[in-house]
């Protein structure tokens, strides 16, 4: 990692490596991700057939029970990143991350928001999120 930097010229004090990332998030930071969604969310667990299609047409930004089910482990990647953010860059002046990767039918606009919210959630240095087109973004030359 350390050999990385360099070959970029970024300037560093420590390099961290970073625990499991796939341990569950706490509680506490579940229940402000889930506080989140809630007005978003469409409950359709609790409504007739006939009116959750309905909403659906209408609302498609809506999050449905089955949205959240098949996106939940992603959710809770977001959660954990972000303590785990909280964490390690009390001190960072900028925090670099990678924005998460959905796709379009099977993730709702609100449910990525929301993850980008998370992820960058209560941090208090400025947080630049990227994402790339499946391209290399960053090459260096040999000479």
């Amino acid at each position: 990692m350390i050999t990385f930097l360099n070959k970029f010229r970024l300037g560093f004090h420590e390099v961290h490596i970073l625990p499991d990332i796939n341990t569950s998030p706490r509680p506490e930071h579940l229940k402000r991700f889930e506080d989140l969604i809630a007005p978003y969310r469409l409950n359709d667990g609790f409504k007739d057939e006939a009116i959750v299609k309905e909403l659906r047409k209408d609302c498609s930004w809506k999050i449905s029970d089955e949205e959240i089910k098949k996106n939940k482990t992603k959710s809770f990647r977001q959660v954990q990143l972000n303590e785990i953010l909280l964490d390690y860059s009390h001190d960072a002046a900028l925090v670099v991350d990678t924005m998460p990767a959905a796709r379009k039918d099977t993730c709702p606009s609100t449910l990525y928001l929301a993850w980008l919210e998370t992820l960058s959630q209560d941090l208090h240095p400025a947080v630049l999120l990227i994402r790339g087109n499946q391209e290399n973004v960053l090459t260096f030359y040999c000479q």
